[in-house]
This record gives C-alpha cells, sequence and structure tokens, in this order.
C-alpha cells in the first residue's frame, strides 16, 4: 500500500482546485462556448462582438445568445460576452430564462472585418429581452 504524507495530498489538492478554478472563471468571463467558432476567414480580420447584461434583468434571470442558430452563451448576472464573428450576416437571437415569449427575440447583423460590435442585453416594454445597440 502506498502511503502518502499531508504536505503531497495538499499540493495536489490546491493544484487540482486551481486548475478548476481558473477553467470555472475564464468559462464565464467571456461566457464563450467551446463548440461555436466563429472566427475570421485567413485573408480578413474578424469583427468582435461584445454583449453586456442589464443588471436589473435580476439576479435569477440569465440571458441566452444565440449566433447563427447555435447557443453561444448563457448570461447570468454581471456576466457579459465577447467573441469574434467571421465578416458577413450573422443573426442573433437572446431570450431571458423568464421571458413572456416563447420565441427569441432576433436581429441581423452584418459584420465588417476588423470592425467592433457592441450590444446591451436589456428588457423591453413588452417584457422581452432585446438588444440595444452600444452599451450603457
Amino acid at each position: 500500500m502506498k502511503t502518502y504524507n499531508y504536505n503531497t495530498r495538499s499540493a495536489t489538492l490546491l493544484l487540482v482546485v486551481s486548475l478548476f478554478s481558473i477553467a470555472f472563471a475564464a468559462g464565464h468571463v467571456t461566457a464563450a462556448d467551446p463548440r461555436s467558432s466563429h472566427t475570421a476567414a485567413p485573408n480578413q480580420a474578424p469583427g468582435r462582438l461584445i454583449i453586456t447584461r442589464m443588471a436589473n434583468l435580476g439576479v435569477n434571470n440569465t440571458v441566452k445568445l444565440w449566433i447563427d442558430g447555435q447557443l453561444t452563451a448563457t448570461l447570468g448576472y454581471a456576466r457579459d460576452y465577447e467573441g469574434s464573428l467571421t465578416p458577413g450576416r450573422h443573426v442573433l437571437a437572446v431570450q431571458a430564462t423568464r421571458s413572456l415569449s416563447g420565441s427569441p427575440w432576433q436581429m441581423s447583423l452584418n459584420v465588417q472585418s476588423g470592425q467592433t460590435y457592441i450590444f446591451t442585453a436589456g428588457g423591453s416594454s413588452s417584457g422581452n429581452v432585446v438588444l440595444y445597440n452600444g452599451g450603457f
């Protein structure tokens, strides 16, 4: 039977917890989904997409973001999304978990090479979540 001293187990546990914490924080800061890659063609620079979530949507209400029909991010309280998109036409859609509508709100975005697009996910007068141009 192999025995370990207390310092070896503590160091190993600390290393594992640190790696999980870093991976968890990195995934939630950008809210990136590794399955969806929206990268640019080799000859064109990608466009940047930044979506901030308004705090007044509530702590227990998340905003789901779809890009071109793929679930890309889920934005919880005080979370933002930052990613890149290939130049060309894309469809952005958002919906809150406590939405009054059965379908997400959608918009079309024509991305230009090297441009940055900033939107804010916030509530509308109909009670649904929409994307507002620019940050608040």
